[in-house]
């Protein structure tokens, strides 16, 4: 069995599929825009000027945390077309935050007064970055959320946030998987919602704390690995080239942490992103209504909008 071949769908969604383009988030009016015209604010509301420029200096402080991060050989595909940053009113829409191919994210304009809201950009300013540099190629879902989740993360702590109740919750969930449910998800090529996230999240941490002893400069290996994928090499022989091992074999050693440590949360977290957090503090995972509102559904469609 191969564990990790991935021919699957990037993590997105499409903003009402019946919608007509008018509506779409990608079209509502231009609010206001960066000096140099790279990131376009729009918004189905009215904005305050001082808001919008707020926005604007938010997205951009963001987008340069995930690139520094990420460590891109050619950084040239992060600028090479406009940045969209749709902020919306709808109280209808679940999901907070959402990248909606290489060109677009959208925020609900109530969650960006969240501070978690920050974490947030960058999740998915990351998604925006690996969308643009994979070119239309494919990784794993959970390879995705999981680079993406670390990084946003590692943002909310760089500007003084401290940790709470989300990141107590995700380390529950991280604490809790067995090796049978984790190797459930991974082999789940269109793996969605929260526990991708979270085994995706456990899957980065692992590389960067345990395996081969440790990768320290996980997110730019990760980066010259999309890189590898993006000048036609499959997931797996980009895996291979990039760490020197397989991706069957790195399953199989991934799996034998987790079952080392099924028993033993403190082991599990330790030296990771969540070494520091409670997690008796947290249930094991937050409402569905809250997994709605942080993670959105993966959809074929996606692709077409990368092509």
């Amino acid at each position: 069995m191969t564990r990790f071949r991935c021919v699957l769908p990037l993590l997105g969604l499409l903003y009402v599929a019946n919608a007509s383009s008018a509506e779409s988030p990608g079209n509502f009016p231009l609010r206001c825009q960066s000096d140099d015209g790279f990131l376009h604010i729009l918004s189905d509301r009215d904005l305050d000027p001082a808001r919008c420029k707020s926005h604007v200096a938010r997205v951009l402080k963001a987008y340069a945390f995930v690139t520094e991060r990420s460590g891109w050989k050619d950084r040239g595909p992060l600028t090479a077309q406009p940045l969209k940053f749709s902020v919306l009113g709808d109280p209808a829409l679940k999901v907070l935050g959402y990248a909606q191919g290489p060109n677009l994210m959208v925020m609900k304009d109530a969650y960006m007064d969240n501070p978690l809201s920050e974490g947030t950009l960058a999740h998915e300013l990351a998604h925006i970055q690996d969308f643009r540099q994979l070119k239309g190629k494919r990784m794993p879902s959970f390879m995705f959320e999981g680079r993406a989740l670390t990084i946003g993360q590692a943002y909310r702590v760089s500007i003084g946030q401290p940790l709470g109740d989300y990141d107590r919750q995700m380390a529950r969930s991280a604490a809790g998987f067995t090796p049978d449910g984790a190797l459930a998800l991974l082999e789940n090529y269109q793996g969605r919602g929260w526990d991708n996230q979270a085994v995706g999240t456990v899957v980065v941490e692992y590389m960067r704390t345990r395996w081969k002893g440790g990768i320290a400069e996980i997110s730019t290996r990760l980066s010259r690995m999309i890189e590898r994928i993006a000048a036609g090499r499959e997931f797996d022989l980009a895996f291979q080239d990039e760490f020197g091992e397989s991706a069957e074999k790195f399953a199989d050693a991934f799996l034998g942490f987790l079952r080392a440590t099924q028993t033993d949360p403190k082991q599990r977290l330790a030296g990771t992103m969540w070494q520091s957090v409670d997690i008796s503090a947290a249930p094991a995972k937050p409402s569905q209504a809250s997994q709605d509102a942080y993670v959105g559904d993966v959809t074929d469609l996606v692709w077409e909008l990368l092509r």
